[in-house]
This record gives structure tokens, sequence and C-alpha cells, in this order.
């Protein structure tokens, strides 16, 4: 995407929303291309794979301490706070309920819209949370954060939803998020 952001006179206006809802700006107009969980394109588009995104359950070694010194299970999570994105979010809650029979309601959550923050409220203790793999290499690697769960994942296939009239600079914009995902993301 770089190469081409220096390449062209393009200007970007990149909305952060949850992947279950981007596909509603799309339709609606909002936007030209919406990176989605939904396989099946709408009328006029495309749905274009892009990879795999896998989502950990983390936590400080401080908050583990705190939290999860019995170990991780469905009486220590209903303790520890958690995070979610948004009201909409449901990752996390789909999570806990299916691999640790946790009904809604049950946990405490802290909303924060960035994913950056969600990273930076595991690394300082506050919260354990749900976050993308990808994002976090460096944090593991360090031992900043540690996998809460390493047996259980959450995966989500995600696609770029975009016109199939697109031409030109938007359709460079596509090829180029396209081969991105595919090059970094797992297939």
């Amino acid at each position: 995407m770089f190469p081409l952001l220096e390449s062209k006179r393009v200007e970007l206006d990149l909305i952060v929303d949850d992947e279950g809802r981007t596909i509603e700006k799309l339709k609606n107009g909002e936007v030209v291309g919406a990176i989605s969980l939904e396989p099946q394109s709408i009328p006029g588009c495309v749905a274009d794979y892009l990879g795999r995104v896998d989502y950990l359950c983390v936590a400080s070694p401080s908050f583990i301490k705190r939290y999860f010194s019995q170990g991780v299970n469905r009486e220590t999570l209903m303790k520890a706070p958690a995070v979610a994105y948004d009201q909409h979010d449901k990752m996390h809650q789909k999570f806990v309920n299916q691999h640790f029979n946790i009904m809604r309601g049950n946990i405490l959550k802290h909303t924060v819209r960035s994913s950056e923050a969600f990273v930076k409220l595991a690394v300082a203790g506050v919260a354990y949370c749900l976050i993308p793999k990808l994002q976090i290499q460096d944090e593991l690697e360090s031992g900043a954060l540690i996998e809460l769960t390493p047996n259980i994942l959450l995966s989500h296939q995600i696609y770029w939803h975009h016109w199939q009239l697109e031409s030109g600079v938007l359709s460079e914009v596509s090829d180029a998020i396209i081969g991105h995902a595919r090059q970094f993301l797992p297939q």
C-alpha cells in the first residue's frame, strides 16, 4: 500500500469499525471498500479473501499474577476485567461463553475504540483481552504479554469487499490491499 501512496496522489480517509459491521458502510455508500468477516458479497461488489486473523487471549505477567495465579478458568475469568472494542463487539463474549460457559453480563469489560489501546491496557496490567497475534508479536517475544489460553485461539477469515466496476486508482488500492494481506496473513 505504501508504494501506491508514494507514487500516486491519493487521499485516504480510513474509518475504523468492527469487521462485523463494515459491510453496512459499503452498502450505504459511506466507503468504497470494506474489510469484513462476511464472505458473501453484496450486489455489485466482489468479496476477495484476504487471509486469517488469529486472536490470542493475553495479559501481562503482573495481571496474570494478580488474577490468574490459580489458573485460567470460569471463576477467575469472571473476576478479571477484560476489554471490548465497543458496545457491538461480541468477540470476547463469544470466546468466554464458548470456552468457559460464561454468559453475557457476567464479566467486567472496559470499552476502548482503539486496537493500540487494547495493547497498552494489556501491557499495563489493566485487563486481559483478545488481540490479533500479528499485532503483538514483539510483546509476546519480549514477555510483556503472555498467552492465557495457549490451546485456544479465535480465528476469523477476512475479506476485502469492493465494487466490481472500480477502475484506476481504486483498482490499484484494492490490488495493494489484497496483495499486502495475502503476503502477511496466514492463508
